[in-house]
């Protein structure tokens, strides 16, 4: 499994470094030409509209994706429900929109959102094809789908931006974008409702999907708390500044999590049709998450404001500090994406449901109190709020099947080492160049040369942790995982069993 999982990453990855550069060249061209007033009130816009797309993405589907097996009538219950939910999320937004453009005092928020919202129900259609293809492990379609969206919506925004049309530039680019995604979903996948489901159909839409729902909700309260605090206390200005330094950490996220995280919940919920064992592989996968983000993540803060003058210009400086803070954040989801991944893949996410809960109602006060002060003060508070949220998440994973602390620190802490490597001589190298050189040349200089620090401890001082990360390419039993299996064997299989969801 390590190798179809390898191989279903690849195409997944290259899909989302093709869509995310692609999104990126988008974002940044469009931003420049609508400038940080129209952007802000955009993003206080797309605030709700986000809530409402994520509620109706990957939640009552993901049972299709979990599942030993698919019972007659589930696809079709699944899509009739959907279509239903995102109905009533659309006439929800009509109704949001505008409450929150006075909340704002943007009058134009509410036909923004008004015109975005359709999105919900296109996301909600395509949301049985999308999750047949994840069950699949077919990421190369799903990839293609995905790059052919962002250039057409792209092409769109930014033809409307050069026109002139401010803030809907967004929308355009928006709505095509998930218009083409939803198309080709149903044609890549060749399925299309073959009946009306049965009323007793639906009872079997009762089980992972609605946690998931709540789940999804949760989280987009999470993420959009200090956009729409700060257009409520601080004005659209600082929602803008804020909205483009969150959205380079969702991209970076984008970039080196995203692909792994997807792929991980279809490969762990195969390894349990097939009754394998399941502990070993999420430690493997953290390991690889501490590997990827965290280098990444300490980089982009020492390079955070002179990236951000280099892309926009100095009208957009102030976002430097708050995208450095917003790295904290970044790193510990690249964490707890994989363990959504897992818990989602065993059926078990009520316990992580109860910790995004706390986060979301912590991050509420805190973001909210913060945004009185500013938006470093508001970014400061996002930060706060996610490492008293970290220990809660991961405690719902490391219970599942007994996984302790240490293992989870062990598998993390060669990464914390890389990167701690790492940042020493680019914060000296900060110090010596930054200002005296052009920014871009700062970029670059400092980009490779914590690539190159990192490489350099990995394959110079680790070789251990090596040849963990060479075995997602050329799978062979490691000394614990024959152990494990030897232990499996002589107790009659008690070791898979840990794999069963109780």
């Amino acid at each position: 499994m390590k190798r179809e999982f390898t191989i279903a990453a690849a195409w997944s990855a290259a899909g989302a470094w093709i869509e995310q550069g692609v999104a990126a060249v988008n974002f940044l061209v469009i931003a420049r030409l609508v400038g940080v007033e129209d952007f802000g009130i955009a993003a206080m816009a797309f605030a709700f509209l986000f809530l409402g797309e994520f509620l109706v993405r990957d939640t009552l589907t993901e049972a299709i994706v979990e599942r030993s097996s698919l019972e007659e009538g589930r696809l079709e219950a699944t899509f009739v429900a959907l279509i239903g939910f995102s109905i009533v999320v659309v006439l929800a937004l009509a109704a949001i929109a505008y409450v929150a453009a006075r909340a704002y005092g943007q009058p134009a928020v509410a036909p923004l959102l008004l015109v975005a919202s359709p999105t919900v129900l296109m996301i909600g259609a395509a949301g049985v094809p999308t999750a047949l293809l994840r069950r699949k492990l077919a990421y190369r379609t799903l990839a293609v789908r995905s790059v052919l969206g962002v250039v057409a919506g792209g092409l769109v925004g930014i033809t409307m931006a050069i026109n002139g049309f401010g803030a809907w530039s967004l929308v355009g680019q928006r709505l095509t974008d998930i218009g083409i995604n939803s198309v080709m979903a149903f044609t890549a996948a060749g399925w299309v409702p073959r009946r009306w489901p049965k009323l007793g159909d639906y009872a079997m839409l009762s089980g992972l999907g609605p946690r998931v729902v709540l789940l999804r909700s949760l989280t987009l309260v999470i993420v959009q708390t200090p956009t729409v605090a700060l257009g409520i206390f601080a004005g659209p200005r600082a929602a803008g500044l804020f909205a483009f330094a969150s959205r380079l950490v969702e991209i970076v996220g984008s970039l080196i999590v995203q692909p792994v995280q997807g792929v991980a919940q279809s490969t762990i919920s195969e390894m349990r049709r097939q009754h394998s064992s399941t502990h070993e592989f999420f430690l493997d996968l953290t390991n690889m998450a501490g590997w990827i983000s965290f280098p990444a993540f300490v980089g982009l803060a020492l390079i955070a404001d002179p990236l951000v003058s280099f892309l926009l210009g100095n009208d957009w400086r102030a976002a430097g500090p708050m995208l450095a803070i917003l790295c904290v954040p970044g790193a510990t989801a690249a964490l707890t994406a994989i363990q959504e991944a897992y818990l989602l893949a065993m059926d078990r996410i009520e316990k992580f449901v109860r910790a995004s809960a706390i986060e979301a109602a912590i991050g509420v006060v805190i973001v909210a109190l913060g945004s009185f002060y500013g938006p470093l003060a508001a970014v400061g508070g996002v930060a706060l709020r996610a490492l008293a949220a970290f220990p809660l998440r991961t405690s719902a994973a490391l219970n599942l099947e007994g996984i302790g602390w240490r293992r989870f620190g062990v598998a993390l802490i060669p990464p914390l080492l890389a990167s701690g490597s790492m940042a020493v001589p680019l914060a000296i190298w900060r110090t010596t160049v930054l200002g005296r050189v052009p920014d871009l040349l700062y970029v670059v200089s400092a980009t490779a040369m914590g690539m190159g620090c990192v490489a350099g401890v990995l394959f110079a001082l680790m070789p251990k942790e090596l040849a963990r990360l060479r075995s997602f390419i050329h799978p062979n039993p490691s000394p614990s995982t024959i152990g494990s299996r030897q232990r499996s064997r002589s107790v009659g299989g008690a070791h898979h069993t840990r794999s069963h969801r109780p």
